[in-house]
């Protein structure tokens, strides 16, 4: 980037400042990023840029001040968007200044307030806190003022800063997905709040233990993701001995109990190549990641398939493919696990736009996800018989109103006793709801930015 590109944008900003106060007469906010260095714009900043933007947004939904009007600049001078505000200039002040506070994310933010005149408001004139350097927290005007920090050092900071922000919240995404699919309560034949359903060796302490076992390892593997430069086919195979090692965590944390085995597979894959997909594209997008997943794990699990010796099948994966040509959670994610592109995930969409409760949406989910799916963990601790079973059941709650209604409710309750009794776990689905809730909230996050 050349100083006449940032003399441009400078000027350019001017007009439209001057433009929006004529025809509004109301406080404008211009939010762009702190960054320094030549660089202004990548995947990185973008998704920090609009990650300012949702904070914004949302600070300002809350304050009860409308926006007028809005308008994204993307340019290679840097991420700007500019606000027209029906509200106090002086409040709008407060809120930018708290939110460039916040955290070190927050830093990176630079949110300028104009009153009705064209004149920006500061900090000290409204008695506010001064901002402080995102590198070492002192006030940030001594640090510039003294030069304090070199510039591959600001670089290097802000590049950790934006980094930690993705993989902190793919890990809160991660937790939520574990730790919310098995704290939905009621369901049917498997572990809640209540209990442990069709299972005796296990209950909501043990999901607990594994979860925190295994998510330093799911995280590693999504981090791998974000980093990996090579084939898709090769991050793959750099993926399964890291699963193998998070495999290892669990049984230790539960006694030998498989509790996420499955879930390991699929969520350490598709994570890892959602964070390939956020960086490359600064954006989540559910079908899109599960279908590259699908093209890319085929190769490899067909040959994992043809190398079972069909008269010495080691897993119960491996016996039911011989027995009845079921290929599970490596099917599943062959396919590019279509349950979740096709009931789950537009189920999470429809029925949290709908603004209903956590726990009812992850119990309806499920029951979607079991009427409408082969769970193979039913079919390896039963038959195809008691699948065809569990699936109606699922259709006959739903159809009563599933988990928003009183006699739906009721029958989850009345239909686990039942399970209990046959022995029945819908385990596959619950993997596929996890698997749902992971993706719902990347792309709730990182679903792009509107103009």
């Amino acid at each position: 980037m050349e100083v006449p590109d940032m003399l441009r944008a400078r000027d350019g900003r001017a007009l439209a400042q001057r433009k929006l106060l004529e025809r509004f007469h109301k406080p404008l906010l211009f939010f762009t990023m702190n960054i320094p260095g030549p660089q202004k714009v990548s995947p990185l900043i973008r998704i920090g840029f609009e990650e300012g933007v949702r904070r914004l947004e949302k600070a300002l939904v809350g304050a009860g001040i409308p926006i007028l009007f809005h308008k994204v600049i993307d340019y290679k001078t840097g991420y700007e968007k500019y606000y027209v505000l029906d509200g106090a200039a002086g409040t709008v002040k407060d809120i930018a200044a708290r939110l460039e506070n916040e955290d070190r994310l927050g830093r990176l933010f630079d949110m300028d307030v104009l009153d009705t005149n064209g004149r920006k408001l500061s900090r000290e004139e409204l008695g506010l806190p001064e901002r402080r350097c995102f590198v070492c927290s002192e006030p940030a005007k001594g640090c510039a003022r003294s030069r304090k920090h070199s510039l591959p050092v600001l670089i290097r900071n802000v590049e950790r800063i934006l980094t930690d922000f993705v993989l902190s919240h793919t890990q809160d995404s991660m937790k939520e997905a574990l730790l919310g699919e098995v704290t939905a309560t009621p369901k049917p034949g498997l572990v809640d709040l209540d209990n442990p359903g069709a299972h005796d060796d296990m209950d909501q302490e043990t999901f607990k233990k594994s979860t925190e076992a295994i998510l330093p390892h799911l995280l590693s593997m999504a981090e791998t993701g974000w980093n990996f430069a090579g084939s898709g086919e090769a991050l793959f195979r750099t993926l399964r001995p890291m699963g193998a090692a998070a495999e290892k965590a669990m049984f230790r944390a539960t006694g030998n109990v498989n509790t996420h085995k499955g879930i390991i597979f699929s969520l350490g894959t598709v994570s890892a190549f959602t964070l390939r997909a956020l960086k490359r594209d600064h954006r989540v997008k559910g079908e899109t990641i599960l279908k590259e997943v699908g093209e890319t794990v085929t190769p490899i699990l067909e040959e994992d398939f043809r190398k079972i010796d069909p008269y010495h099948p080691h897993t119960h994966g491996e016996v039911l493919y011989i027995k009845e040509g079921c290929r599970g959670i490596r099917g599943e994610a062959m396919d590019g696990f279509p349950a979740v592109s096709s009931i789950g995930l537009p189920a999470l969409r429809e029925l949290f736009t709908e603004k209903k409760g956590t726990n009812e949406i992850y119990i309806e989910t499920l029951l979607r996800l079991m009427a409408g799916v082969e769970d193979t963990n039913i079919l390896s601790r039963s038959d195809r018989q008691t699948l065809y079973y569990a699936q109606q059941a699922a259709q006959d709650i739903l159809q009563k109103g599933g988990a928003f209604t009183e006699e739906g409710l009721a029958a989850v309750w009345k239909l686990n006793d039942d399970f209990v009794a046959r022995h029945i776990s819908p385990g596959g689905c619950a993997d596929l709801l996890i698997l749902s809730i992971f993706l719902y909230r990347m792309e709730s996050l990182f679903q792009g930015l509107s103009t």
